[in-house]
């Protein structure tokens, strides 16, 4: 089959206060803001502008939007619309996606970071069972301050595949 994409480019968050994530981004893992969308597009997006291309429910506003860059990964969009649905708790039983990981170097110094970023740990870091267990693989899930799930993966032992596999598990490289 040909593939007909590279990877992932960016994830969406809808947060409840763009300024307060843009921070928390920054603080907890040194993310850089590249882009500010509302700025060059003159302040905020009504549904009637942006709706059509991205399925902005009627009514609703895009208030602030930025594109985060996290060092050797996806780009994080962060989003604050007016009036938003839904819970700002998601949880691995729900529909949808739950949650999204990062790659880090050092667990208990990422934890760390992330808790003085104002994120709440849902456990001390703990050592990673079968299939990604081995010397050095650790994680940690936590909650950002508006309640998004986030888990955190120090990665420094290989993965046990299937037997037959032909495709390994994609890491970020140093960059």
């Amino acid at each position: 089959m040909t593939r007909t994409f590279r990877g992932i480019e960016h994830i969406g968050i809808t947060v409840p206060d763009h300024d307060a994530a843009v921070a928390f981004f920054q603080a907890a893992f040194g993310a850089d803001q590249m882009i500010s969308q509302t700025e060059a597009n003159g302040g905020p997006m009504p549904a009637r502008q942006v709706g059509p291309m991205n399925d902005l429910r009627p009514g609703n506003s895009m208030l602030k939007v930025s594109i985060l860059r996290l060092r050797n990964g996806p780009n994080v969009e962060i989003f604050q619309v007016d009036r938003p649905g839904g819970s700002t708790e998601a949880n691995i039983a729900d529909y949808g996606i739950s949650h999204f990981s990062l790659c880090v170097d050092d667990i208990h110094a990422a934890a760390a970071a992330f808790t003085a970023a104002g994120g709440t740990l849902v456990s001390d870091p703990y050592d990673l069972g079968a299939p990604e267990d081995g010397p050095g693989n650790k994680g940690v899930f936590g909650r950002a301050p508006w309640g998004l799930l986030i888990e955190m993966e120090q990665l420094d032992a290989p993965m046990t595949y299937l037997a037959g596999a032909t495709a390994t598990r994609w890491t970020p490289k140093d960059d």
